[in-house]
């Protein structure tokens, strides 16, 4: 939509090489139905009626896209380590006197990278990563929060309130695979993980599993890689 305000408001896919699987889409094409992955040419007439837009990869013009976005980061944080083409996370440690309420600051952050390059991004705070990204899903799905939400501003009881409402096929490094196993714990959503004895889920998933459970509850198991290693 930066290059086609018309396509604002449409259901939008993005299709891989060879135009043969999604792998990008807008809110409007989730609420279809849409999944990431699927074949485009098993999508149905039905759906494919409702307006949709099937664009073609231009990955030159994304890489371009993603470098304006994280120079701008760059600028707005001491610290920052790319984690993909979409996502980056930026350290704020002991920057409280500088940049003031967080939430307010990333509202700014929002606003910059939409004034100078026109993509809307939003933005999570967390004590961790893995609570930074719940709260930028948060960001992402409610209104209310006007696209930038901190989840260490509510207090405990909120907190609690907002992990419930997350399944926790959501948190970072469970997905799909392990999640299913986790509810056959009686482990359904991201509050349910958190509250888990880490020990209870090391026995099952190995170490990984536990800084899953340690992220969530605040305890900061990843570091910010500020130099990205190569990629495979």
């Amino acid at each position: 939509s930066v290059f086609n305000p018309r396509l604002q408001g449409r259901p939008v896919v993005v299709l891989s090489n060879n135009d043969g699987c999604v792998v990008a889409r807008s809110a409007e094409a989730k609420a279809l139905g849409i999944r990431m992955g699927h074949p485009w040419h098993l999508v149905d007439r039905e759906t494919k009626a409702m307006g949709v837009v099937d664009l073609s990869s231009n990955y030159a013009l994304y890489a371009d896209m993603s470098q304006r976005v994280m120079a701008i980061l760059s600028d707005m944080a001491p610290r920052q380590e790319v984690y993909s083409i979409d996502e980056t996370f930026l350290d704020f440690t002991g920057t409280k006197a500088a940049v003031g309420d967080l939430e307010t600051y990333g509202r700014q952050i929002r606003a910059r990278i939409l004034q100078w390059t026109g993509l809307c991004v939003c933005v999570g705070i967390g004590s961790t990563k893995t609570r930074a990204k719940l709260a930028n899903g948060i960001a992402k799905k409610h209104p209310k929060w006007a696209g930038a939400f901190d989840l260490e501003s509510l207090n405990s009881s909120s907190q609690s309130e907002c992990l419930s409402a997350i399944e926790v096929s959501e948190v970072w490094g469970v997905g799909r695979r392990l999640a299913p196993r986790l509810t056959e714990m009686g482990i359904e959503t991201a509050e349910d993980l958190r509250r888990t004895h880490g020990k209870r889920i090391r026995a099952q998933f190995g170490v990984v599993g536990e800084r899953m459970v340690d992220e969530l509850n605040g305890i900061s198991c990843l570091d910010l890689e500020e130099i990205a290693p190569p990629k495979q």
